[in-house]
């Protein structure tokens, strides 16, 4: 999708800058009476807004909004995105463990999976996993909620996972 979506956008920088950006927190296109409209779950948001937050022109907006509902492929995928929460930022205040995981190749297989083991093996319960798209940040990472902070010695066997280049614990 994304070959296909570069392609489509390609040689129009600001529309692609704020797909990579609705993709992210997934803010979809959909049609409704007639109009297409941008929503994030079932809350409309105009174009002036997310113009606003990404510092670009308005006609930006509805250009982009234009090019996904006169092409099938895309339209099918925009219109099907949703947000998801993250306690990236508050996990921490209510008492969860979060930690950032930097990888070596975020491509890579087997990452998650070898941080997961880890956990597990000390009995520490994942809340949540969000992960970014390397196909649509530059320097992707992986986010883990964990029901307790974790240890520093749980962070050194993370480190240790082939593929990890380093752990933060935020």
């Amino acid at each position: 999708m994304w070959d296909y979506i570069n392609e489509i956008f390609e040689g129009y920088p600001a529309e692609m800058k704020v797909i990579q950006r609705m993709t992210k927190i997934g803010i979809s296109v959909k049609i409704l009476y007639d109009e297409p409209k941008l929503f994030c779950d079932e809350i409309e948001i105009k174009p002036n807004s997310i113009a606003r937050a990404y510092h670009v022109d308005r006609r930006v907006i509805v250009n982009l909004i234009q090019k996904v509902i006169s092409d099938k492929k895309l339209y099918e995928f925009f219109s099907n995105l949703s947000p998801v929460s993250n306690f990236e930022n508050s996990g921490s205040k209510i008492g969860f463990g979060v930690i950032e995981i930097i990888p070596v190749d975020a491509s890579k297989p087997g990452i998650i999976s070898g941080v997961m083991n880890i956990l597990a093996t000390n009995n520490i319960s994942i809340r949540q996993v969000i992960t970014d798209d390397p196909d649509l940040i530059d320097n992707p990472r992986a986010i883990i909620v964990t029901t307790e902070a974790v240890t520093g010695a749980i962070l050194n066997e993370i480190k240790k996972v082939n593929g990890v280049k380093a752990v933060l614990l935020l």
